[in-house]
């Protein structure tokens, strides 16, 4: 009796699976139905996939048929074409593909244009040390005294891949610096005045590098940016411990030598035209004005790397 029953339950396992398994496209490559919305594809080359069309189970069903079907390009393309992939699409894919004559894919003339006029992004580190030569009045006076700085400055420059043939003569930079001086006496200031002053200044900008391929390349640029100054002395026998912000424009023009593919080493200059900085204070007594006015000579050793 026990016998009967485990070949019964054996029996109905096999129809079960039977019924299960399902051929509905053979050929070249066969599909077989393995149960709802799972199917498998086995071509002559003995490659095997499954697919699995339920609602959610796979992302990248196109790529799959597309891969499987690369020697078609015919059925590769019309992958692509579907929007939901359903048993019928299979069946239809399938077909088409052991009706297909087997080309192996070709690119089209478009795509090989567009391949050939393909570039990546390209960017460079730079690295300056170099100073700055502040030229500094008060209260908007024509009488301008000489404060020197050293600074360092770091940055980015990049040439995106969109620009085609300017493509390494045109970068976008991004700057960052920072500059120090020592104490100074000012005989042009309507008070006693002395004062050093840090720096740190921000900048965006872009460069044109002129000789892209050669050893010598000249470049110009104009960027815009944020400075913040801090200066600490004595005005008219005060303490001074001031910080003040200022925008500015920066024109520069350099010249950089090629070391090698990527890294170059050069002179920039820069200027930035005058800003003002108001650095008036509030004393126990009273309010105490002080007008600072500034013009920027930078020059620098940049290493691009």
């Amino acid at each position: 009796m026990q016998m009967k029953s485990f070949k019964l339950l054996l029996l109905v396992l096999l129809v079960s699976f039977g019924m299960q398994a399902q051929e509905l496209v053979s050929g070249k490559a066969t599909l077989t139905k393995l149960k709802g919305g799972i199917y498998e594809v086995k071509k002559e080359d003995g490659t095997v996939k499954k697919i699995d069309i339920r609602p959610n189970a796979e992302e990248h069903i196109h790529g799959t048929l597309a891969v499987l079907f690369k020697e078609c390009e015919e059925t590769r393309q019309s992958v692509f074409d579907l929007k939901i992939i359903t048993e019928e699409d299979l069946v239809k894919t399938v077909k088409n593909y052991n009706k297909c004559n087997y080309t192996p894919f070709e690119p089209t003339e478009k795509e090989i244009e567009q391949a050939a006029n393909f570039q990546v992004d390209e960017y460079k580190l730079f690295a300056s040390i170099g100073g700055s030569l502040n030229r500094i009045s008060f209260f908007n006076f024509d009488d301008y005294e000489n404060l020197a700085q050293g600074q360092l400055s770091f940055g980015l420059a990049a040439t995106p891949g969109f620009l085609g043939s300017l493509q390494g003569n045109l970068y976008v930079t991004l700057e960052v610096n920072a500059a120090f001086s020592g104490d100074k006496d000012f005989g042009n200031s309507p008070f006693q005045t002395n004062f050093k002053k840090d720096s740190q200044k921000a900048n965006l900008g872009l460069e044109y590098h002129f000789n892209k391929k050669g050893k010598i390349r000249p470049l110009a640029g104009i960027g815009v940016g944020l400075a913040s100054d801090h200066y600490k002395g004595s005005y008219n026998g005060y303490d001074l411990n001031e910080r003040e912000g200022s925008a500015f424009v920066i024109p520069r023009v350099g010249i950089l030598f090629s070391l090698d593919e990527k890294k170059s080493l050069g002179v920039i200059l820069s200027y930035i035209p005058e800003y003002e900085n108001d650095l008036t204070f509030q004393t126990e007594d009273e309010i105490v004005p002080l007008i600072i006015d500034t013009h920027y000579i930078n020059a620098g050793l940049y290493l691009y790397f």
